[in-house]
């Protein structure tokens, strides 16, 4: 590893942060946060996508409920109440495996509502913390890197209901009717864990109408979103990289709607950088920004993008997933460094 003036080279730390990755002393610990079915899991899924599943595993908060899903029906208790879950005890098995040791992880069942037997959890490389408390007080020291995801409530709202009639076993009206109850305990005990995260993904419908001169002519496909990707500017030792794009397109009668811009901001009092997509981008565009991504950071190619995610989410993904990849690889830096003492 090229040790001269800290900056990563094409053979240097680029080519090596998977070997750094497997030799680091502890796990890196990623917090992701938000409210049940804001898309958690698409950028939980993102870094396992694109780092690999030997180096990434989930540490789901789920499974240290206190009730399960008749427990709660008859208390009337939330599962967004902190109260309501062992958080403590998630503190402590993370600390284990910060410190590599092995933990038996209680698992919740979304499918049956119950919990079932618990899992065996190994340090990896990287640990995703995922779940509605990611970023609690309790949680938060323990996370090296840290998610939110701040959904609006239509777009939220649209994607539980179909997750949780289609996938959970939910009937329409006692879904749509535990939202509702819901809302208000997002509102108290979740939103505001937005104000601790390295990077903030706010998810809104489409708006590319609302940039029309006149009348909007184009066509945006009904799960096309705007996508707001809000990070604190850092100076993390990645190289440049490159989004290619076909400016014939823009001059074209078929010309396909597309923004994207960053504007410097303040948020919740600290400075940031917020990044806005919208509209449609072509899948080769994304596949050779993705392969870009592992190529730069030494890691083999994946599996090709998955075509049922929008344009705008899979290009937040690769957004998000390259300053992480510059916090690992500070990370792997520091940690080689203090065992070089």
């Amino acid at each position: 590893m090229n040790q001269g003036d800290g900056n990563p080279t094409e053979t240097g730390t680029n080519r090596d942060l998977r070997a750094m990755l497997g030799g680091l002393r502890r796990p890196v610990l990623v917090g992701v946060s938000g409210d049940s079915g804001s898309g958690k899991t698409t950028y939980s899924d993102g870094i396992a996508r694109v780092l690999g599943p030997e180096l990434v595993t989930s540490f789901s908060l789920d499974g240290y409920h206190k009730e399960d899903r008749d427990q709660r029906r008859r208390s009337g208790r939330s599962p967004l109440d902190p109260r309501a879950n062992e958080l403590d005890l998630a503190r402590q098995h993370l600390d284990r495996l910060r410190e590599g040791r092995s933990v038996s992880v209680p698992v919740y069942d979304h499918s049956t509502g119950r919990f079932a037997t618990p899992r065996l959890l190994r340090p990896f490389p990287v640990v995703i913390v995922e779940g509605l408390h990611a970023l609690y007080p309790e949680i938060l020291p323990a996370l090296d890197f840290s998610i939110y995801v701040d959904t609006d409530s239509n777009v939220k709202w649209r994607w539980k209901l179909e997750r949780d009639t289609q996938v959970r076993g939910y009937d329409h009206d006692s879904a749509y009717r535990e939202m509702n109850q819901r809302e208000t305990d997002y509102r108290r005990w979740i939103d505001f864990q937005k104000t601790n995260a390295d990077v903030v993904i706010r998810i809104h419908d489409s708006e590319m109408a609302s940039l029309a001169v006149d009348e909007y002519t184009g066509e945006v496909p009904p799960d096309c979103h705007h996508m707001e990707i809000i990070t604190t500017p850092t100076n993390s030792p990645l190289p440049p990289l490159h989004l290619p794009v076909d400016l014939n397109n823009m001059t074209q009668s078929q010309a396909m709607p597309f923004m994207l811009a960053n504007v410097p901001s303040s948020y919740w009092g600290r400075r940031v950088n917020v990044v806005h997509i919208d509209g449609i981008m072509p899948k080769r565009a994304l596949g050779e920004l993705e392969r870009d991504i592992m190529r730069l950071a030494g890691i083999p190619a994946a599996a090709q993008t998955a075509s049922q995610r929008s344009a705008a989410i899979l290009f937040t993904q690769l957004l998000v997933v390259w300053p992480f990849i510059g916090r690992l690889i500070a990370l792997a830096q520091q940690d080689l460094a203090s065992g070089a003492d």
